[in-house]
């Protein structure tokens, strides 16, 4: 089950119909969304069974990060075969197309740290190995390696 269907992405696109004959094709778009599907579920699988259960929260936050990394790709490919310059690194990033997918990667990876709960997903079991009150509550350590502390 993936998180996006093909439709999902053509709506980020105006006037774009993913066919077999347009510069991206709708076979690579099945693809980019399997491809960020198993990034996503590989990411928050420490956390989370994986996919999560659908028209839940958790579900939707996952879709829109899923739709954030295709369009991404998609717009990539368009914007090199129209010959048109990917933005600079001196460009400001609100401004380029990847604000967005920048912004949800920094979300994955706050789900992925436990920094962004998904309330109504499955939480993995502590029972499929060790668990760690520090790691799960993201305490610091106090101890510092590399430095005299007494």
């Amino acid at each position: 089950m993936a998180y996006v269907v093909v439709s999902d992405i053509q709506s980020e696109f105006k006037n774009i119909v993913f066919t077999s004959t347009t510069s991206v094709t709708d076979t690579e778009v099945l693809e980019f969304i399997a491809q960020e599907e198993a990034l996503i579920n590989t990411m928050i699988a420490n956390r989370y069974e994986t996919p999560v259960p659908v028209s839940t929260v958790a579900e939707h936050i996952l879709k829109q990060i899923s739709i954030a990394f295709v369009s991404y790709r998609v717009a990539k490919i368009i914007n090199l075969k129209k010959d048109v310059p990917i933005p600079s690194k001196l460009v400001a990033q609100d401004l380029s197309e990847g604000a967005t997918f920048l912004k949800n990667r920094i979300l994955l990876k706050e789900i992925q740290n436990g920094g962004l709960v998904l309330t109504d997903a499955v939480q993995v079991s502590s029972g499929q190995g060790l668990e760690s009150y520090n790691a799960t509550n993201r305490v610091e350590p106090i101890w510092k390696r590399g430095t005299k502390q007494w």
